[in-house]
């Protein structure tokens, strides 16, 4: 019974008493989820993101607002394949110091320099996703102006090594064959 509230009331959200239901903190959530998608379509109208971007690199990425256990805000990540400078999206595995051991699919790729934690990195082999150039977060990445053209130059936080990113590849092979 509490589970078929719970869909009717997802189901049934024009209604004015399944509005006054929800938390005032979810409300909050929805606010801020549609502002930050507001404001990265209004970025997108007026700016061409166009850079490569390669395998292995490793960029802050804003995950934003998700459901449930999925990966929220910001987190670290590696591109799982070379994107061209008209390629406007890329796919990721996120990176995580947090791990839940019951599940096995974090792969633990050690320190990684660059990274702004003192604690191993794991990368989230189930959770990865494609996400737009545009949520890339760039402050964490600048580096310093060119000398030649004196305009800020962007590039990745750090890259893997090759073993790193063939553990990654490793454990999404366990992952897609039921092997983890």
């Amino acid at each position: 019974m509490q589970e078929e509230k719970r869909f009717m009331r997802i189901s049934d959200s024009g209604t004015a008493q399944s509005e006054l239901e929800r938390p005032k903190k979810h409300l909050a959530a929805m606010l801020d989820w549609f502002k930050r998608a507001l404001e990265y379509e209004t970025f997108l109208l007026t700016n061409s993101l166009r850079y490569k971007i390669r395998q292995g690199e490793v960029y802050e990425i804003d995950f934003g607002r998700n459901v449930g256990s999925e990966l929220n805000e910001r987190h670290y990540a590696v591109v799982l394949h070379h994107s061209d400078e008209d390629a406007q999206n890329i796919v990721v595995v996120p990176l995580t110091t947090k791990i839940h051991y019951s599940y096995g699919e974090a792969i633990e790729l050690g320190y990684l320099e660059g990274i702004r934690t003192n604690e191993k990195s794991y990368a989230k082999i189930s959770q990865i996703r494609t996400v737009d150039k545009a949520r890339i977060y760039l402050r964490p990445i600048i580096s310093e102006r060119s000398e030649t053209t004196n305009r800020r130059q962007f590039g990745p936080v750090t890259k893997l090594t090759g073993d790193q990113f063939k553990l990654i590849i490793s454990g999404m092979n366990k992952l897609i064959n039921n092997k983890l």
